[in-house]
């Protein structure tokens, strides 16, 4: 099935015409076939490889992803890792803070809070982290722990015999890299990971290591799919971002827009792939869409062009066992009873389902847009607070684990636990503040 994203907008006064580039084609979509960069057989991620990518290009144009996307993440950092010792007192356990110089020096060093916000925020956005983990020279213990981007991680195809993914590749993916742009790491087994990296240091001079942690998603074997994802392939994130674009163009141009002009991403591919101009230089390529827009705007605009026909390209895409008919260039009338009130409650609906999507109660962030935005009592959000950082637990452990690897190889105190205490708020009338900071209850059932 072939889809179409909107991911750039622009208002053409001379011609009164909204000017919406899309993308066609499902970016989402997994190849069957790995990938094949330098002789290396990597599992792409997305049709072309570079869906992280296009994904965050996406997430930036819209107010509503990003601040819903910078809530979650901030909940699910909590109060940051906090090393505690778990000791038994009488028939209860209690928690107290870990001063063992080993585990506090590793923690300085790495400088853990930032690492562990950047997996807060990876996870979030791809549902997938790569965190790498670096032996000291002797390779008896871990001493680095790093945070490798998402956007620019693959996977290589699976081991045959061990049935696991056993290599990483970093590399911008934007473009094909080079043999000596892509960075190789050996992937240690998500399972009885302290026996697999145990026997590897033993059997080789390796020293680098991704451990692999995800969110998992039903059917998805390299990549997660996290969702609200689907808020792109249900059209509700093009319908938000084109509302504001529309508004903006209305109110900017004194309500006057008659046309709205579709154009594919394949049109220009056509004409780059013609002309011979690179698409990773920035200034040929928005030279170029400038002269075509122009050509638009010329046509349109003239008074001898009209009730004349535009040539456009089109061809035919093979689906199931027909084709169907795809144009490059769509142009669409738009109503001329335009006021300037419109959208308002498509607007207030769209940013529900986004916010309902992305699992996000509006009111803990803002009051919702719309005619009429609702509110809630102190208590409700509170209570809606508690309960949306009680779902970040399975979130959390999957972040620890790396953690607990470097615990168990560096031999750390057994009673040793990695927290992410939550805030938790209070009435004024018990806290002036408004909040308390406190650790989990180990006895907690």
């Amino acid at each position: 099935m072939t889809e179409e994203y909107v991911f750039n907008v622009q208002y053409s006064p001379e011609i009164q015409a909204i000017i919406a580039e899309t993308k066609t084609g499902d970016i989402f979509s997994e190849p069957d076939s790995p990938l094949t960069i330098n002789e290396r057989k990597i599992a792409p991620w997305g049709s072309d490889n570079n869906l992280p990518g296009e994904v965050l290009e996406m997430i930036e144009k819209s107010e509503l992803v990003s601040s819903n996307l910078n809530f979650n993440t901030r909940l699910a950092y909590g109060q940051g890792i906090m090393p505690m010792l778990k000791k038994r007192d009488g028939d209860k356990y209690v928690y107290e803070p870990c001063e063992d110089t080993r585990v506090l020096e590793f923690l300085e060093a790495n400088d853990i809070q930032g690492y562990f916000l950047e997996q807060c925020t990876d996870l979030e956005t791809f549902f997938n982290v790569f965190p790498e983990i670096i032996l000291n020279k002797a390779r008896t213990e871990i001493v680095t722990i790093r945070h490798k981007e998402a956007t620019f991680s693959r996977w290589a195809v699976k081991d045959v015999k061990k049935k696991e993914i056993r290599k990483h590749y970093y590399a911008d993916w934007s473009k094909t890299p080079s043999f000596n742009d892509m960075e190789e790491t050996e992937v240690l087994s998500r399972f009885n990971t302290i026996k697999d990296l145990t026997k590897i240091v033993s059997g080789t001079r390796l020293s680098r290591f991704i451990i692999p942690i995800n969110f998992p998603t039903a059917g998805k074997v390299y990549y997660q799919r996290p969702s609200y994802w689907s808020i792109f392939q249900s059209g509700s994130f093009d319908f938000s971002t084109m509302i504001w674009e529309f508004k903006k163009a209305l109110l900017k141009n004194g309500l006057r827009v008659k046309y709205i002009i579709y154009v594919s991403s394949k049109y220009w591919d056509k004409i780059f792939a013609e002309e011979k101009i690179d698409r990773n230089d920035p200034k040929a390529v928005k030279a170029r869409k400038d002269s075509e827009i122009a050509k638009f705007r010329n046509f349109m605009g003239s008074d001898k062009n009209h009730g004349n026909g535009l040539m456009a390209t089109k061809e035919m895409v093979a689906s199931g066992n027909s084709a169907i008919e795809e144009k490059y260039i769509t142009i669409e009338t738009v109503k001329s009873d335009i006021k300037g009130g419109e959208y308002l409650d498509d607007s207030s609906e769209v940013s529900s389902m986004i916010s309902y999507a992305m699992d996000v109660h509006q009111n803990l962030i803002a009051t919702s847009p719309g005619k009429n935005p609702g509110s809630m009592s102190g208590t409700d959000k509170r209570e809606l607070f508690m309960i949306k950082a009680a779902m970040k637990r399975p979130f959390r452990d999957r972040l620890i684990r790396p953690m607990q690897v470097v615990k168990a190889f560096n031999k750390w105190p057994a009673n040793l636990e990695f927290l992410v205490p939550d805030y938790q708020f209070t009435t004024l009338d018990d806290n002036k503040k408004g909040k308390e900071e406190t650790t989990p209850d180990p006895n907690a059932k």
